[in-house]
């Protein structure tokens, strides 16, 4: 059974998969995953939780950078008000809710601008085990160097990663880099060795949202490496 919760302004859709362990929070644009989420949880052997609400362009960008495209309002870097939100507010009334005992463990599913936070705070804290990054907004100024201006982390997890065959292919020029960005950030993640998975989807950036999900989900929790 599902049922929806507020938390500090934030609309969180959760589903119980019987006290398994392991939870898969999901940074999601709109809520449109309703009808997915309970199935998804018997099938993975996870409870989910859906967030939305977010003021989406400003909490998922990890500094101020000018806005794109050309034009746009300019990201405000409210990330790290954002994450420590997720960890002192969010998750601890999610996990009271699951009545979870101890640690579970955790997986943050991000898509577009919350597919580059999900990957921004993994490599700054161990609050999730995995993570799973959906269109990854890869493009961020400045992102790149960032990683590569860091100590890759160990970590046990997996960090799963796809992209719309298609993406590459914007009319705007600024997300053009998006394929090649996310090859690069896969590299500098192999040699730090973290276990990473790639899949190249069919279509553009939000296309196929449920089977995208299902294929990062299958990735995770059934071991299954994508071809």
């Amino acid at each position: 059974m599902t049922r929806k919760i507020e938390i500090e302004n934030l609309d969180c859709l959760c589903c119980s998969a019987g006290g398994k362990g392991k939870i898969a929070y999901i940074l999601y644009p709109m809520d449109i995953l309703g009808d997915w989420i309970g199935p998804a949880a018997d099938k993975y052997g996870t409870d989910i939780v859906v967030i939305t609400g977010m003021d989406w362009q400003n909490v998922f960008s990890p500094w101020p950078a000018k806005g794109v495209p050309k034009g746009s309002p300019d990201f405000k870097g409210e990330s790290p008000q954002f994450l420590d939100l997720l960890q002192n507010a969010v998750i601890p009334a999610i996990e009271k809710e699951f009545g979870c005992v101890g640690t579970p463990e955790r997986t943050l599913v991000g898509v577009s601008m919350s597919g580059l936070f999900g990957l921004w705070q993994w490599l700054l804290c161990d609050t999730f085990t995995n993570i799973a990054s959906l269109s990854g907004s890869f493009w961020y100024d400045g992102f790149i160097d960032w990683i590569k201006g860091r100590e890759i982390p160990a970590k046990n997890g997996i960090a799963y990663f796809s992209l719309g065959d298609q993406e590459a292919k914007s009319r705007v020029k600024a997300f053009d880099s998006v394929a090649v960005n996310t090859q690069k950030i896969i590299s500098l993640l192999d040699s730090g060795k973290i276990n990473t998975e790639f899949q190249s989807v069919p279509g553009n950036h939000y296309s196929d949202p449920i089977p995208r999900l299902d294929k990062a989900f299958t990735a995770i929790y059934c071991g299954i490496r994508p071809e």
